[in-house]
């Protein structure tokens, strides 16, 4: 169906509603907008192939969005059972991975949820669901708050990354780290969630113009940690996903490697399985440094459950990486034994707690409800920041 159909069923859809007013009935604009997306969703479902699918692909989503708030394990895993990851650093066969985490930009839904006063949340919640309904009225397939994109103020802390990367002093700690993001041996992987790819593509400008022909690997695995419908994919698997406000040299299709995006998480799956997934995953690969686009809480939970029990460092198992913040770290794998012989020959990981390097911005500071609960090591932590 042309633009110009699309636009005539929409006007229809307008005059339809607008005709019953004369009737009088109980409730004018709401009888008038209920007689319009009837006529709209109706029209579409009948004559418009495309529009017909974009329309049902929503209403599935939607419908996986409440199950997912209602009944999701997203986040709900059994932490008891398993040993210290500290425990790797006994392991014969340990090998060693670097990898440098990359936050998304600030997103749509980051501006509605997390940015400004939370009294304003209300009002912002309204205006996205309004876009959200516009977006449906005009059969686009992209979405405000399902997997949410960058906004304005996410895209340019996207595109700083690039300046910062070729910029960065090559005196301070997280130098071989750049060096690696800007053309290092070094595989670069994404969530397959728009917002953490929309980072990559933009904040790796420099290294992707280098080479045209490398790939940014989709993985599934990378997909956010959380029940809320901003972590539910658009992209159907083995798709690249569609990133808006992309330049199309850094976003065409070809530019990804989809073999390893299975599509969206599972409803009752959780956020160790993949983990663990990519983890397994990072050691499979050649390269030296993995690149990962990613999201804040699949990060934090990552430190969580990797990093030793006694290590907290920059208090990285409980804040998030800023917006458009870099961390790098080195994670270690080895096959490990328990006291009693129960995980004979088990896979663990440990992230190496000194390893861990701020490279842009880095993790936000720790709220502090009350100042006079602050530890001397906590302070002198402050203290050196």
């Amino acid at each position: 169906m042309s633009e110009g159909e699309k636009q005539g069923r929409l006007l229809s859809g307008l005059l339809c509603g607008l005709s019953i007013l004369p009737l009088n009935p109980p409730r004018p604009v709401s009888s008038a907008l209920v007689v319009g997306l009837t006529v709209v969703v109706t029209s579409t479902l009948l004559f418009d192939r495309v529009g017909r699918e974009v329309l049902v692909g929503k209403v599935g989503l939607w419908v996986k969005g409440m199950l997912m708030m209602v009944v999701g394990k997203d986040k709900k895993w059994k932490k008891k059972g398993r040993p210290d990851p500290a425990v790797v650093g006994g392991a014969k066969d340990k090998k060693r991975k670097r990898l440098v985490f990359i936050r998304h930009g600030e997103s749509e839904w980051n501006l509605v949820f997390n940015v400004g006063p939370k009294i304003l949340v209300p009002f912002k919640a309204l205006v996205a669901l309004a876009r959200e309904l516009l977006l449906a009225l005009q059969v686009h397939p992209g979405s405000i708050l399902y997997d949410s994109p960058l906004n304005e103020s996410g895209l340019a802390q996207a595109r700083e990354l690039d300046s910062i990367f070729r910029n960065y002093d090559s005196s301070l700690a997280g130098a071989s780290d750049v060096a690696a993001c800007l053309g290092g041996r070094a595989v670069v992987a994404t969530s397959n969630l728009r917002r953490a790819a929309q980072t990559v593509a933009l904040g790796l400008k420099t290294r992707l113009a280098q080479n045209a022909s490398e790939k940014i690997l989709v993985l599934s695995s990378l997909q956010e940690i959380s029940t809320n419908i901003d972590t539910l994919s658009l992209t159907p698997a083995f798709t690249a996903p569609a990133l808006p406000n992309v330049p199309h040299d850094l976003a065409r299709e070809d530019r990804f490697d989809v073999s390893f995006n299975s599509g969206n998480k599972l409803l009752r799956g959780n956020g160790l399985q993949r983990m663990q997934a990519f983890a397994e995953w990072a050691f499979k690969r050649d390269e030296d440094v993995i690149i990962v686009g990613g999201h804040s809480l699949w990060f934090k939970y990552f430190f969580r459950e990797f990093l030793p029990s006694a290590a907290n460092p920059y208090d990285a198992r409980d804040v998030k990486i800023a917006n458009g913040g870099v961390v790098a770290l080195t994670i270690e794998r080895g096959t490990v034994d328990d006291a009693n012989g129960s995980l004979l020959g088990q896979v663990h990981y440990c992230v190496d707690p000194d390893s861990i390097t701020q490279v842009h911005l880095g993790f936000e500071k720790k709220k502090k409800h009350n100042n006079n609960n602050k530890s001397p090591a906590n302070a002198l932590h402050a203290k050196r920041e």
